[in-house]
């Protein structure tokens, strides 16, 4: 005989909110989007503004990717550019107004001679922004001398008005500035040594890491956010125009990279001073700050992800991207494949050398020939095929099943079929048609 029973049971749900269904569009949005519609939105008490005229937002914008261990060594320069090893197209030309403010100041600052070369070659160097665009050893193997020469030149030119220009890293640019206004103190270069830590709003571990006092630390955080990171962008950029002005913006730190929501396109919101806001309107701008917030630290967590797996091909260009999902950066970064999907269809990044969409970091792995071995990417592939096809004999042309074989070698074991369609991908003509050509 079956019995009935009645019990209890207790279990979670996620419930879509209002709330959160406006933070996940956000993340389908491009930063000109996103600032269109918070417009359309006109929540009282906030006001929605650009994210370069609140001198305190930029922390919260970067984040700092460093250089994977044990990764693939960089070429040499001398390899791919110019006789010198410096590759002009490298990086951007700097404005025309900052390159001839420089050029004022460069007999005061590089007194002998013979250095004045190796000071034009920094100069070239220069990005729009005042960092430089080149490593040390680039610049010595431009001007054709010694690294100590060009080290000694470069700490001359840092001692360029404004402060911070000629830096290699956001430290470095904002450490001169902290020397130029005499804030230079052992606390303050623990404070630049730990910049992830303010950006990420971690203020008490901030301060135990620089050996302060919570006032002492709030003042030179307070310092800090006074300071320009980008002091060359205050001269005339010229007047080129691109069709669309880039979300993300890459460039080199150090030994790793910067990257940085656009602040000349990011939205943030400033509430009103002064205003008199009932507390459900109140409520519902600060919600709004809230998913605004959490949007552009999603988007940096994705982004930094993507770039630290893609380190070698962004370094050099002639090398093929790594295997990298959608699956693979949701997993690392902790949240649903659908975030990561939203936010590379939407997005555009701003290479050293070019502006790309952030989709195209996502490469689809190849099947690998061991399972205990990284897969190469499809791109890896295609590529490897080229090379194979352009160094086979003309008079008997390779089948698909012996260029299948051959990419074994390099990890990948693609079935005879699957390289049939690789190379009608990579434009590759069947045997047949390779042998009469």
């Amino acid at each position: 005989m079956t019995e009935l029973g009645l019990g209890m049971k207790q279990r979670g749900a996620l419930a879509m909110t209002p709330a959160l269904r406006q933070a996940i569009g956000f993340l389908a949005l491009s930063n000109a989007d996103l600032s269109a519609r918070l417009a359309d939105l006109q929540t009282a008490g906030v006001e929605v503004v650009a994210a370069k005229s609140e001198p305190g937002a930029w922390p919260a914008l970067v984040r700092h990717v460093e250089a994977p261990r044990g990764g693939r060594a960089r070429l040499d320069r001398r390899e791919h550019g110019t006789p010198g090893g410096f590759d002009p197209e490298r990086t951007a030309a700097a404005a025309p107004g900052l390159v001839a403010h420089v050029e004022a100041q460069l007999s005061l600052l590089v007194r002998a001679d013979e250095d004045r070369p190796v000071a034009l070659a920094f100069l070239r160097a220069l990005e729009p922004t005042g960092w430089l665009g080149a490593s040390v050893d680039e610049v010595a193997a431009d001007a054709g001398c010694s690294l100590m020469r060009a080290s000694a030149v470069l700490r001359q030119l840092q001692g360029a008005e404004p402060a911070g220009l000629f830096a290699r890293s956001l430290a470095e640019c904002l450490a001169l500035q902290a020397d130029d206004l005499g804030l230079a103190s052992p606390a303050f270069s623990r404070l630049l040594q730990n910049l992830p830590l303010l950006a990420a709003g971690k203020m008490d571990a901030l301060a135990d890491a620089c050996g302060c006092a919570a006032a002492e630390m709030a003042a030179m955080v307070r310092a800090l956010r006074s300071m320009n990171p980008k002091p060359g962008a205050a001269f005339e950029q010229g007047t080129q125009a691109i069709a669309r002005p880039p979300d993300l913006i890459l460039r080199r730190d150090g030994a790793g990279w910067l990257l940085e929501l656009n602040e000349a396109t990011t939205p943030v919101l400033r509430l009103c001073s002064g205003a008199e806001v009932a507390p459900e309107p109140f409520r519902q701008a600060r919600a709004l700050t809230l998913a605004l917030e959490r949007r552009h630290a999603t988007v940096l967590s994705i982004a930094a992800d993507m770039v630290a797996r893609q380190d070698a091909h962004l370094r050099d260009a002639a090398t093929p991207p790594a295997a990298v999902t959608i699956n693979d950066v949701a997993a690392a970064v902790g949240v649903h494949r659908s975030t990561v999907s939203r936010v590379t269809a939407a997005l555009t990044i701003a290479l050293p050398r070019r502006t790309i969409g952030l989709r195209a970091l996502i490469s689809a792995p190849a099947p690998a020939a061991r399972r205990t071995e990284e897969p190469p990417s499809v791109q890896a592939v295609l590529q490897r095929m080229q090379a194979i096809v352009a160094a086979e004999d003309p008079l008997r042309p390779l089948a698909d099943a012996e260029i299948a074989r051959l990419l074994l070698a390099d990890g990948a074991a693609p079935a005879r079929r699957t390289v049939a369609k690789y190379r009608k991908l990579a434009g590759i003509p069947p045997r047949g048609e390779r042998g009469r050509a």
